[in-house]
């Protein structure tokens, strides 16, 4: 035991060197928030905070969150419920309409109903598009959830009398309760950190205002000062879903896990489920492809294929690196944080969280100001990669960690007693077991960087497009046409990695089993 504590500790020394150092990297958005801030003397800052234009931004900005995490519980909660228990041929594939719409980024949303509805507009217009964009991540949490519960609590309250409605209720919600939480997480961070709807649709939020007072005043203190506003307010947020995450370990700790599972062979279960399905993928999916591809035939200006295939390439590369750099930091910190729940660790869980609630046009204003200082690292596409790496990195810090604790600790001390060594350890057992996980968090940092907007107006080198910059520019100006080969490539691009997301988790289940296996096996 003493060796093996010893053999911990030098382990994680370095660990703990290589975290603090991405940290600080995450962290400098936030600290020059802060001394931009203080630079405002300090009956200013409370002029800027108290006055009416403000608190109606920060109410509108809390309206449309409060709205869209309502909306996604109630709905997201019950799809994923029906996907998982109503008794229908192939339901779980029920879930690739349900996934497709992560591939279309808010504002190319908003592009198509615009196009469709050019009335439409305000916050019960930005409340719709941000729930057609953010539903699936309430949706898949959910179903994840679902795949875990303790059915034996559900028969139990089958055999007292109590209806399907009171055990969705009272057994079921209870125990998802967790990833209902996660879901509103993620729905409510996108909500605060949405630029491109919002915009487009002239409701002025949090986002909007920063990116108003940097580009029309260059008032950066008072951005600054707004900035951190969106930051304490993803900041409370995401302390909320912590304490309920807490709790709902904590009743899941005694919990055992159910084996049988059990279906409703109901036909009004069925029809409900599947309108509801049908018509979140009309709206979602159909309507959206529809109005892109008529105003794709029917744009009379002729198609710049050169411009088009060159935003492509930008795009591709810029958020594959950012992807790549995301993956290559969240080594050390998913590695010490599977670790085990040692104080660093969860400081260290937390602080990536708080720079996950860090919105691009937050971002973006930093790093320009930083990459002013910086030479030739200034509008270039390392910059624009490092802040896409900074905004996911998140994401690909929880697929690492997550990955890593597949690896059952007797596997490697199986292979420790063969006389591997760390590094073969690593290459042979760990890799292999925690690597489809590791690509899909990868592959999610890609898709995501793909549709970035805010970073990439203000970061990227001059003269260089991208897809989401090309759509943004022309369905700013209502040039709907012209933004259609922009908006059907990018969705087109984004649909390959989302298909790989939307792929049953029982393959990679399997696939990681059969790794598994062979380690076991070689081991032996």
């Amino acid at each position: 035991m003493r060796e093996t504590l010893q053999r911990e500790n030098s382990t994680s020394r370095p660990l703990i060197g290589l975290s603090s150092i991405v940290l600080a990297l995450t962290f400098i958005p936030l600290i020059y928030l802060v001394i931009r801030a203080a630079e405002k003397p300090g009956e200013q800052i409370i002029e800027l905070l108290f006055r009416q234009r403000t608190l109606e931004i920060i109410a509108t900005t809390a309206i449309i969150l409060i709205a869209v995490v309502l909306i996604n519980v109630l709905i997201g909660t019950l799809i994923a419920t029906g996907i998982h228990f109503v008794r229908l041929p192939y339901a779980h594939l029920l879930i690739i309409p349900m996934i497709l719409p992560l591939a279309i980024p808010s504002y190319v949303f908003t592009y198509t109903w615009l196009a469709l509805i050019p009335r439409l507009s305000g916050i019960l217009g930005a409340i719709f598009i941000l729930v057609l964009t953010t539903l699936p991540y309430m949706m898949l949490s959910v179903v994840i959830a679902l795949r875990r519960l303790d059915t034996g609590l559900i028969e139990v309250a089958r055999t007292l009398g109590l209806s399907k409605v009171s055990i969705l209720l009272r057994v079921i919600v209870p125990q998802i309760r967790g990833a209902i939480s996660a879901g509103s997480l993620l729905s409510g961070l996108y909500v605060l950190s949405d630029f491109g709807a919002v915009s487009l649709l002239n409701v002025t939020t949090l986002t909007v205002s920063i990116q108003n007072l940097f580009k029309s005043t260059y008032d950066r203190s008072g951005a600054a000062i707004m900035a951190l506003i969106l930051v304490l307010a993803s900041t409370v947020f995401i302390t909320l879903e912590s304490g309920l995450k807490r709790k709902q370990e904590s009743e899941s700790a005694t919990r055992r896990s159910g084996t049988k599972h059990l279906r409703i062979n109901n036909s009004s279960a069925k029809i409900t489920l599947l309108v509801l399905v049908g018509l979140y993928t009309a709206i979602a999916v159909f309507v959206p492809v529809s109005v892109l591809l008529s105003r794709f035939f029917s744009n009379a200006v002729p198609i710049n294929w050169g411009e088009l295939l060159s935003a492509a390439i930008s795009t591709v590369t810029i958020a594959a690196s950012g992807a790549a750099l995301a993956l290559l930091f969240s080594l050390p910190l998913g590695a010490l944080i599977a670790q085990g729940n040692n104080r660093f660790s969860i400081f260290a869980e937390r602080a990536v969280l708080i720079s996950h609630a860090l919105p691009g046009v937050v971002v973006g204003l930093a790093l320009v100001s930083l990459g002013s200082k910086l030479g030739p690292l200034y509008q270039s596409t390392a910059l624009l990669a490092f802040a896409y790496a900074i905004l996911f990195l998140a994401k690909a810090v929880a697929a690492m960690s997550n990955s890593l604790q597949l690896v059952s600790p007797a596997v490697k001390e199986a292979a420790a007693t063969l006389g591997k060594d760390r590094a073969a350890i690593a290459r042979t057992v760990t890799f292999p077991i925690a690597f489809p996980s590791i690509a899909l968090g990868t592959l999610l940092v890609f898709l995501t960087a793909m549709k970035e907007l805010p970073a990439t107006l203000m970061l990227r080198p001059i003269g260089m497009e991208t897809l989401a910059t090309q759509v943004w520019s022309y369905a700013a100006v209502s040039k709907f046409n012209e933004a259609a080969p922009y908006a059907l490539l990018l969705i087109l691009i984004a649909a390959v990695p989302t298909f790989l997301l939307s792929l049953p988790r029982e393959a990679l289940d399997r696939t990681k089993s059969s790794v598994r296996d062979l380690q076991l096996g070689e081991s032996r």
